[in-house]
């Protein structure tokens, strides 16, 4: 499967609850409170968007990025719906998140770093994307076996030496991860470094 994100949560047992476990841990992992930015990149249908704009708040903002038109086009319907002001829909592209640079405060890719066709290219849009110090959080699955790049899955020792390559420092490895279904998840996190003066 090509491009940044190609709907693990239509997936039986994938889809973001926000009643569920894992909402609390995202928001501790990334410091969520009222008033940052933030992005949800590889939004599927929108359940993490919709949580994320309720925890910035109406003085807070978040991106939601998707690379497919019709996901795009029932996302900003869901949105509309939901009446979320504070939330903007971003077409992203194979190899672009597609967000503006230094727009955000915290990014979130949740189960849509395995769909990844081309990470270094994808993690150099994300990094241009944070402010200094801020914060992305890769929330994944190991595979059951890995036969490369679209496969159910990634290594995290992957994705750890693919981020950090792209100039992101790593802050922590989180195996406990809530996952749904029959699939354990981990979260690994990441820091844009601070400029020097």
């Amino acid at each position: 499967v090509a491009g940044l994100i190609s709907g693990c949560s239509n997936w039986s047992g994938f889809g973001f609850h926000a009643s569920g476990p894992e909402m609390p841990r995202l928001k501790e992992a990334l410091a969520l409170k009222a008033g940052i930015v933030v992005a949800d990149v590889g939004a599927g249908k929108g359940q993490l968007t919709r949580a994320l704009a309720g925890t910035v708040g109406p003085g807070g903002h978040v991106f939601s990025t998707e690379i497919d038109p019709d996901r795009l086009k029932a996302l900003r319907a869901m949105l509309a719906e939901a009446n979320l002001g504070n939330v903007t829909v971003v077409g992203a592209k194979s190899r672009d998140s597609g967000l503006p640079a230094g727009c955000c405060d915290a990014i979130v890719l949740r189960r849509v770093y395995h769909h990844l066709t081309d990470p270094a290219e994808t993690n150099a849009s994300l990094l241009r994307a944070l402010r200094p110090g801020g914060l992305l959080a890769v929330i994944d699955m190991p595979p059951p076996f890995f036969i490369g790049r679209g496969s159910l899955g990634v290594p995290a020792q992957s994705v750890v030496d693919e981020v950090t390559a792209s100039g992101f420092e790593m802050l922590q490895l989180r195996r406990d991860w809530p996952g749904r279904g029959p699939l354990e998840s981990y979260c690994a996190l990441f820091r844009k470094p601070l400029q020097k003066e």
